[in-house]
């Protein structure tokens, strides 16, 4: 079991639980298929008639399987899974991040939001969501090449691999913040 903010979750393998491989870049669209399918097997219509045993089982995997769903559909919680699968490190924990240029970034990039957000500058607000988006896929890429190195031969940098996870993670609360202040806008 590993805590992932306040929701425990089981990381037996979600990649295992899928039929997939242990990679960090996914077929969203596979994804989606196999979660339908293994959701149809253990929908609870189909027991209805069973004992309450069955039924309670039946739940608890529609549980698991969600929870794994979860888990391979955030980049972040899918790149922790990953590393804890291959190194054993335990991510869910806080990271300090000792880059000077990023947290720079970072206070740069969360007073502009707050400007946009004071503003009401909507048109601002989605140009600022495309930059954020565009330097999640760049940071996505960063955490793929360090999975990709171990591949060659190369031991995982555990270390490293977490600070680029907190960027990620940052950069994708950053989104979610300016949802919220498109959504306030909007009233």
């Amino acid at each position: 079991m590993t805590q992932n903010g306040n929701k425990s979750i089981d990381l037996k393998n979600p990649f295992e639980l899928f039929g997939l491989e242990p990679n960090f870049l996914l077929n969203e669209q596979e994804l989606s298929q196999k979660l339908r399918d293994m959701l149809q097997t253990v929908h609870p219509d189909r027991f209805v008639s069973s004992s309450d045993q069955e039924q309670l089982a039946a739940m608890q995997k529609t549980t698991q399987i969600n929870d794994a769903y979860g888990v391979l559909k955030s980049p972040v919680r899918r790149a922790q899974a990953l590393l804890q699968l291959r190194t054993g490190v335990d991510s869910s924990g806080e990271v300090t991040v000792k880059d000077p240029m990023f947290l720079m970034q970072q206070l740069e990039l969360r007073e502009e939001l707050e400007n946009l957000s004071v503003k009401k500058d909507m048109n601002g607000l989605m140009s600022f969501a495309e930059q954020i988006e565009s330097m999640q896929e760049q940071q996505i890429a960063v955490i793929n090449d360090f999975f990709q190195q171990e591949g060659e031969n190369q031991e995982l940098e555990s270390d490293k691999i977490l600070a680029e996870i907190y960027k990620l993670q940052f950069l994708r609360k950053t989104l979610i913040d300016i949802e919220a202040a498109e959504e306030k806008i909007l009233g």
